[in-house]
């Protein structure tokens, strides 16, 4: 085991390296074989030595170690089988140490020694290396040799485990024999209780601690620390807390831990912490409630009893801490209180007075769990009320319970003459004024709700009044008569185990206080060793790492990561300390954050560009800063000197569209106006036409119109002139009857008569032909369909047809026929049989239709 001056502890682990910060595991490997051997230069250089290999760790840029073997024979190694159990540094040489051989590595190159026998051991004191050798004894290795330093005699026959100067000559630490001091060329034995503990106990690895002390690690017992002088200081063993008693190696590290290779695992004990915890690992006293110190006699109350012990014997020199519990204690004691020189108990059962050996029991008011003097009286907070007790000759005697105030009072604080504070638990804390008869006159109030947290605790300093939860510290300010919360005060424990509600140790002598934890008790040490030295204490970076959803890189200092890892996570630690708070910032502009005991900062998606974070760490009232560490978030894609290329040209080569599809947008613009011109010249043309043809249709309706109005009046005009006719043919029908008359007579006239007549017929018959001619003419196509479709459609039936056609009415009809209208609508419906017309057809749409 190793550990660097930043604290970073190294173990040497089954095939590579282990590296523990005080909250993180690390495991490295790369060299062959079980590690056995391990030297610490510092946190970026480490040699280790295997039981086939040695070599060098070198820290790369993203925390991690990589190996280099420096071994010669490292492809013959298992034909060789040197196995290298110690590793020394001598000024700028590297020592790597096997049974027969010594390697020195120095400014890159190699020399081995060989052994003059068989190497047993090898030690390092007073800044020189000392070896032991089978045949030769304790050698010192000088200028690449080894020279003679004790020739053992033939009867000693003891393997040594360590080496160390004391009063001009050497103590030298034996497995089996205890301890041997060597001086003026004399071995002789120590005799002392030390190297008799250590001869039955088997000491196995040896560790200077400091300047005065040793510590020695033993097969059977466990650990030894004692002084120069030999006297034992510190005896830790499986009962104290040890995971066994066999310690095969051990190293103590400038923060002043002590750390320990078992058998099984690793331990540590942190010799400069001012705790001393006991833990009850053999059930022999429980969980420490309260204590105190009377006569030299430690008086211990637990959930088991009151228990006594010498003061002296509580030393960690001892095998084991001894209680004896006094009689008729059993159960939970709650307080201890020496007044007027009489010792009291609190007890689950009552008051009891305790006298060395013995307790009388002073009241049967059960559950005391406070008790406070209070003028002539004596006040005990009871699981239910407040008992007040007065003094009888030598013995306190119970009074009375205080009216008013009901409940389980677990703290009385006086403040002044007659004010009284008390403290109940799931209810909340009361203000009382006492007359002279102890009767509560007045009662503030202050229920537990108005109290943010939990465990409230009453604390009188300075003349005021405090309240203390696990979260929050309020006043009472009398001018309001309230609490005022005073600001956030999260108790941290100072001791591992400590019970809650637990905010003020009790005070057991000037030097020492009592805490109550878990399953047993700690005492802390007040006053400072002026021996133990200051470790350097630093801020180390221990990772740096990008991530998104799918992937996690480490980093280093100054690196350079791709926009979509923009996510970090950054692990500062001060190594192997304790109740260190740390804060960081990010940039100079940024503000710094809460203080905290988290070490791990986290970033979630950052913008591109250069990042400094600021941390400092604090730790006994000391601020620890750290340089910047630097990052770089790389822009994005579109961000990037090509995608501006890419954007440049995607530009131009828009522009170019944008122009290219303007001119052809253009083009095609003059080409649609064009076209649209000529569809408008085209629409303008057809509306022309249109208008032409619809002036045209007009002009051949008016035409139409005029020549039907035209047809009609010569239609009329020839139906008179019909009917003329007609009536001059009467006339002459009745002329020609007349002259039929006139034939009767014997005739001068008949030829005449004859001539008349056939005048006449051909008169007539011109006549009547006249009209058909007429008609034939005005309506000749329309005659010709007619007789083609209708043979059986006489001349009067055509006439009454193209009268129909021509639009004349039945009135006007009759008047050219020459008939009455009922007679017309008789004609027209012989007209429609002709025609073969049904009933719903129309018979001037169909007429107009032929």
């Amino acid at each position: 085991m190793g550990s660097a001056p930043n604290g970073i502890v190294y173990f040497a682990a089954d095939g590579g390296l282990l590296e523990y910060d005080g909250k993180t595991w690390k495991s490295f490997r790369g060299s062959i074989g079980f590690t056995r051997s391990i030297l610490v230069v510092n946190d970026s250089l480490i040699f280790t030595g295997s039981d086939l290999d040695f070599g060098v760790w070198h820290r790369n840029k993203y925390q991690d170690f990589e190996y280099t073997s420096l071994y010669p024979f490292r492809e013959d190694a298992f034909d060789i089988s040197e196995e290298f159990w110690q590793i020394h540094q001598l000024q700028d040489a590297i020592l790597f140490v096997s049974s027969r051989n010594i390697y020195v590595y120095r400014n890159e190159q190699l020399v081995k020694v060989a052994a003059p026998s068989s190497f047993s051991g090898s030690f390092k004191a007073n800044g020189q290396v000392y070896f032991t050798d089978e045949s030769q004894g304790l050698l010192v290795f000088e200028d690449f040799s080894l020279k003679k330093v004790i020739d053992f005699p033939d009867q000693f026959n003891a393997r040594i485990t360590g080496i160390y100067q004391h009063e001009n000559g050497w103590v030298i630490v034996t497995r089996d024999l205890g301890l041997y001091h060597f001086a003026d060329g004399t071995l002789s034995p120590l005799n002392n209780e030390l190297s008799e503990e250590l001869k039955a106990a088997k000491v196995f690895s040896f560790e200077r601690i400091g300047e005065k002390h040793y510590a020695f690690g033993t097969v059977l017992k466990g650990l030894y620390i004692a002084d120069m002088d030999g006297k034992i200081i510190h005896y830790v063993n499986r009962q104290k807390g040890l995971p066994s008693n066999t310690i095969l190696s051990m190293h103590y590290s400038p923060a002043g831990k002590l750390w320990l290779g078992m058998d099984y695992g690793i331990s540590v004990l942190d010799l400069k912490n001012n705790f001393t915890t006991f833990h009850d690992y053999r059930g022999d006293f429980g969980t420490g409630h309260t204590a105190i110190l009377k006569d030299n006699i430690f008086y211990l109350g637990t959930n088991q009893g009151l228990y006594r012990s010498g003061w002296d014997e509580l030393n960690n020199n001892r095998e084991i801490f001894r209680f004896q519990l006094i009689a008729d204690t059993e159960g939970q004691v709650w307080t201890l209180e020496n007044i007027n020189n009489t010792l009291l108990m609190g007890h689950d059962r009552g008051l009891f007075m305790v006298l060395e050996n013995t307790v009388e029991k002073l009241s049967d008011q059960d559950g005391v769990w406070t008790i406070v003097p209070y003028k002539d009286y004596l006040l005990t907070g009871n699981y239910n009320g407040i008992s007040i007790f007065r003094k009888s000759g030598n013995k306190w005697t119970f009074l009375k319970k205080m009216d008013l105030i009901l409940g389980s009072c677990s703290q009385l604080i006086i403040e002044k003459d007659n004010i009284l504070w008390v403290n109940i638990p799931n209810f909340g804390i009361i203000r009382a004024v006492l007359d002279q008869d102890l009767n509560p006159v007045e009662r503030l109030i202050f229920p537990k709700d108005i109290f943010e947290g939990d465990d409230a605790f009453i604390l009188k300093n300075e003349m005021e009044i405090h309240v203390f939860t696990d979260r929050y510290q309020y006043t009472y300010n009398h001018s309001e008569n309230e609490f005022i919360q005073a600001k956030e005060s999260k108790v941290f424990p100072e001791v591992e185990g400590q019970l809650a509600g637990v905010y003020l140790p009790i005070a057991l002598h000037p030097d020492y206080e009592f805490f109550p934890v878990y399953n047993g008790f700690a005492l802390k040490f007040l006053s400072t060793d002026a021996e133990t030295r200051t470790a350097d204490i630093s801020l180390t970076l221990r990772r740096i790492e990008a991530f998104n959803n799918h992937e996690r890189v480490l980093l280093y200092p100054g690196a350079r990561v791709p926009y979509q890892l923009n996510n970090f996570q950054i692990e500062c630690i001060v190594p192997n300390q304790n109740d260190v708070l740390y804060q960081y910032k990010l940039n100079d502009k940024g503000e710094w954050s809460e203080w905290g005991q988290d070490n791990t900062i986290e970033f979630l998606n950052l913008k591109h560009g250069e990042y400094n974070l600021f941390v400092r760490a604090l730790i006994h009232d000391m601020v620890i800063d750290k340089p910047a560490i630097t990052f770089r978030v790389a822009a994005p894609w579109y961000f990037t000197w090509y995608a501006y290329v890419i954007y440049f040209l995607v530009l131009a080569l828009l522009i170019y569209i944008i122009i290219s599809w303007q001119k052809v947008s253009l083009k095609k613009q003059k080409k649609q106006m064009l076209l649209k011109e000529q569809n408008s010249l085209r629409q303008q043309t057809e509306k022309h036409k249109q208008e032409i043809t619809l002036l045209e249709k007009k002009r051949f309706q008016a035409e139409y119109d005029q020549l039907k109005q035209q047809l009609k009046s010569k239609t009329i005009e020839l139906a008179n002139k019909a009917r003329d006719n007609e009536e001059k043919n009467r006339l002459l029908l009745a002329l020609k009857e007349k002259c039929e008359k006139a034939q009767q007579n014997p005739a001068l006239f008949d030829i005449k008569w004859g001539e008349m007549q056939r005048i006449l017929d051909t008169y007539l018959k011109i006549e009547d032909k006249t009209f058909e001619i007429q008609m034939d003419e005005l309506h000749q196509e329309f005659f010709k369909k007619l007789k083609e479709n209708f043979p059986d459609l006489s001349n009067n039936d055509l006439r009454m047809c193209a009268y129909l056609k021509i639009g004349l009415n039945t009135k006007e009809i009759a008047e050219i026929l020459n008939i009455q209208p009922s007679s017309f609508y008789i004609s027209r419906s012989r007209l429609r049989k002709k025609l073969n017309l049904k009933p719903e057809e129309d018979l001037y749409s169909f007429l107009n239709g032929v």
